[in-house]
C-alpha cells in the first residue's frame, strides 16, 4: 500500500490537516504559519489528490486505510469540507487516539434531505458530477471561485493559490470518488464525543449558515459562525480563524 503524502513541520502537539474536494493540502498555506508555532503540523494530501495522485480513492474504508497511519496518538485532526467528513469518520473509528476535532466550513452530513435541512441541494452536486465527466479542470476551478463568492479578497492571492493548488491536480477518479463521499457520509445522528471545534462562515455558499443552529441540537458546544467569511475562512479570515482555533488548542 503506497503511503500518502505528508509534509510535517513543527514541535509539539500532532495537528493533522485534512483538505477538501479537489483541492490538496496546499490549500493551507495562508495559515500554516501560524499553526505551526502552536502544534506539530502534519498536512495531508488525500488519495488521489496532490502529490498522493497514485494512491487510488476508493471506498470509505480504504480511504481511512490510507490515513489512520498518519493520525499520531492524542492528535487533533483539523478538517475541511469534505476533509472535516473524514475528521468525523476517522474519530468514530480511532476514539482512543483522536483526542479533539476542528471542522471548517464542514457539516455532519453534506446534502440535504427531508430528514436534515442545512446543507447543500442534491441536485447541486449532481449538476457538479455531471460537469465533472465534460471538463473536470473548469468543473474544479468553478467549484474552487464558489467558495469565495459573495465576499472581498485579494483576487491576485487568491487566483495564486488556485494555481499553486492546480499545479497537482486531483485524478479524475479520486474527484468521482470524492463526490460519492459529499453524497453519503451522514453523521448527523452519529455526533463525535470528543471536543470539537466548529468553524462556519455566514456567507458559505455550500454550508447554510442555519447549520450554526442546528449543531447544538446535536450536543456541539463550540460553534463559531464568522459574520463575512465563507467556505474558505482561513485563507479570508486568517487572523480572526486563528482567534477560534488557538483558543480550542489552548483548552484541550
Amino acid at each position: 500500500m503506497k503511503a500518502l503524502y505528508t509534509n510535517i513541520q513543527g514541535q509539539g502537539r500532532p495537528l493533522v490537516l485534512l483538505h477538501g474536494w479537489g483541492m490538496n493540502s496546499r490549500v493551507w498555506q495562508p495559515v500554516i504559519p501560524a499553526l505551526v508555532q502552536r502544534a506539530q503540523v502534519i498536512a495531508v494530501d488525500l488519495p488521489g489528490h496532490g502529490l498522493s495522485r497514485d494512491v487510488p480513492m476508493e471506498s470509505l474504508q480504504q480511504t481511512l486505510a490510507q490515513l489512520i497511519p498518519h493520525i499520531p496518538e492524542n492528535a487533533i485532526i483539523m478538517g475541511w469540507s469534505l476533509g472535516g467528513l473524514l475528521a468525523q469518520a476517522l474519530a468514530h473509528a480511532l476514539p482512543e487516539r483522536v483526542a479533539g476535532l476542528i471542522l471548517v466550513a464542514s457539516t455532519p452530513k453534506f446534502v440535504a434531505d427531508e430528514t436534515w435541512q442545512p446543507a447543500l441541494a442534491a441536485e447541486v452536486l449532481a449538476a457538479f458530477a455531471q460537469q465533472l465527466q465534460t471538463d473536470y479542470q473548469a468543473t474544479v476551478k468553478r467549484f474552487f471561485a464558489l467558495q469565495f463568492l459573495g465576499i472581498k479578497t485579494d483576487t491576485r492571492s487568491v487566483n495564486a493559490l488556485r494555481d499553486s493548488i492546480m499545479e497537482h491536480p486531483a485524478t479524475m477518479q479520486a474527484l468521482a470518488a470524492g463526490l460519492a463521499l459529499l453524497r453519503t457520509l451522514d453523521f448527523s445522528q452519529q455526533p463525535v464525543t470528543q471536543p470539537t471545534q466548529w468553524v462556519l462562515g455566514r456567507l458559505d455558499k455550500l454550508i447554510p449558515a442555519s447549520l450554526a443552529d442546528t449543531l447544538p441540537v446535536l450536543g456541539y458546544k463550540h460553534v463559531a459562525l464568522l459574520p463575512q467569511a465563507a467556505h474558505v475562512p482561513f485563507v479570508t479570515h486568517t487572523e480572526l480563524f486563528m482567534e477560534q482555533i488557538g483558543a480550542f488548542l489552548d483548552a484541550h
